[in-house]
């Protein structure tokens, strides 16, 4: 245990790596902090004989009055703690309540490994775009125009009031996924997690009746019709060589990810790969997730460690995978 001093405040957490160059500490609210170790000031000292427990869904629902208050309430669902304007009512709670639910169900029932999160998971709404905007800036939060977003290092959902179209409300979808997925041991917040493996979940969660309380029982209703309207006018379209390059590039790094050319691309392909393996081969999709989960923290996953673990999981050649995933996809 230590206290540190991060956004202005004196806190408490675990010292998760301790470097000459770089702090990075676990906070009892579930933040992740990178902190500069070096003077002009200390900053982190350690406290001893006393053990880490992490902020109760009291003490959080507290210090959330305080950071948000006068114009905003905080209510509390069985998962959650929603963060509105005033007298907005039960719509945001239900929607975040229902997509983590129907995201533990559907995980569950292909073998992946599921646990409880130590921390209460925080969803804000902010009352428009600009306010949100605002927020990213005070977390330094570097994106483009977004919908809104689910942050690893702060463990909340961010969006706004204006998000009520249903290409808006899928991006909520996809980043509410995160959000459980980080939350709930699918992934880990303090390992290397392939790209196309985070994003392709997200992009799965996207269709609204992946999150219906009734369940989406077909699997035209699981499709994420936008992905694969992509990936049939610009991948699919030139052969499949391209898609299953792009394939192999997605499996082994990120790189196509970090590449505004290319990020479309890489997000319609890691879909169709991680669809593909959750609607044919359920148990080789939670091995996947189940191995990505538990891998050593803080370490680099290397492109070759990458390739080996996958093709041993779907026991194939990641070339003979990519190909199958084609064929299925074209045939929706």
């Amino acid at each position: 245990m230590v206290e540190f001093s991060a956004l202005g405040k004196i806190q408490k957490g675990i010292l998760l790596v301790d470097l000459a160059d770089e702090l990075i500490i676990l906070g009892r609210d579930g933040w992740i902090h990178s902190l500069d170790p070096k003077p002009p000031k200390p900053i982190c000292q350690r406290i001893e004989n006393e053990t880490f427990t992490a902020a109760s869904a009291g003490e959080m629902r507290n210090r959330l009055r305080r950071e948000f208050r006068p114009d905003y309430e905080v209510v509390s669902t069985t998962n959650f703690l929603v963060i509105q304007s005033c007298g907005r009512g039960e719509r945001w709670p239900k929607v975040f309540e229902q997509a983590h639910r129907s995201f533990i169900s559907y995980m569950t029932k292909r073998g992946v490994k599921i646990r409880n999160g130590n921390f209460p998971m925080v969803a804000i709404i902010f009352p428009d775009e600009s306010v949100m905007r605002h927020e990213f800036d005070r977390l330094h939060i570097d994106v483009g125009r977004v919908a809104g977003l689910y942050s690893v290092n702060t463990n909340r959902v961010m969006t706004h009031e204006g998000t009520r179209t249903s290409s808006v409300m899928a991006t909520v979808r996809h980043e509410a996924a995160h959000q459980s997925a980080f939350n709930s041991g699918a992934h880990s917040r303090i390992n290397d997690t392939p790209r196309w493996i985070t994003e392709g979940i997200g992009q799965m969660f996207e269709p609204a009746a992946m999150t219906d309380p009734r369940g989406a029982s077909h699997l035209a209703e699981r499709v994420n019709q936008e992905s694969l309207r992509y990936l049939r006018q610009n991948v699919s379209a030139t052969g499949s060589g391209r898609f299953v390059q792009t394939a192999i590039t997605l499996v082994s790094n990120d790189m196509m990810f970090k590449d505004e050319k290319h990020i479309n691309e890489a997000y319609a392909v890691a879909w169709g790969l991680m669809f593909y393996l959750a609607e044919r081969h359920p148990k080789a999709f939670g091995q996947l997730l189940n191995k990505t989960a538990s891998r050593r923290p803080f370490q680099p996953y290397q492109h070759r460690e990458r390739m080996v673990d996958f093709e041993q999981i779907v026991d194939m050649h990641t070339v003979e995978f990519s190909r199958k995933t084609l064929r299925f996809l074209e045939a929706l």
